[in-house]
């Protein structure tokens, strides 16, 4: 029998799961419309998005996506990914800095999610697919 796409999944993280990817979307579309480069950065960028974006979902809608290895190592590699990225900026110049820090703190819930279900979802990974 057929489930719906919502049955078990977490409101509230559903609620931000569909707010960030639509910023993170809308942002991207902003920058390539005022004609921002598409560098190996910034094609990096969009690959750790799209992980974290991917976690979030995944969690949020309480659905396995692969396995819980590969999210384990996905978390961490993002998590050090873009915090090797933000270091450069943090120290440049403070107005930038504090905008970045604020965007930062938008996304600290995806990264709470991705941990959980990297690590702290043992009844997703340990349900058998029927």
């Amino acid at each position: 029998m057929a489930t719906h796409l919502l049955t078990g999944a977490k409101a509230g993280w559903v609620t931000y799961a569909a707010l960030l990817t639509f910023g993170v979307l809308a942002g991207e579309a902003a920058n390539l419309s005022r004609g921002g480069e598409v560098t190996a950065l910034t094609l990096g960028n969009w690959t750790l998005s799209a992980a974290l974006l991917t976690a979030l979902w995944g969690y949020a809608l309480q659905r396995r996506i692969g396995n819980e290895r590969y999210w384990r190592a996905v978390f961490w590699l993002v998590l050090f990914a873009n915090a090797a990225m933000l270091v450069p900026v943090m120290l440049g110049d403070r107005t930038l800095a504090m905008f970045v820090a604020a965007l930062t703190a938008l996304i600290v819930p995806a990264y709470v999610a991705a941990y959980l279900y990297a690590y702290r979802s043992p009844a997703l990974w340990t349900r058998l697919r029927i």
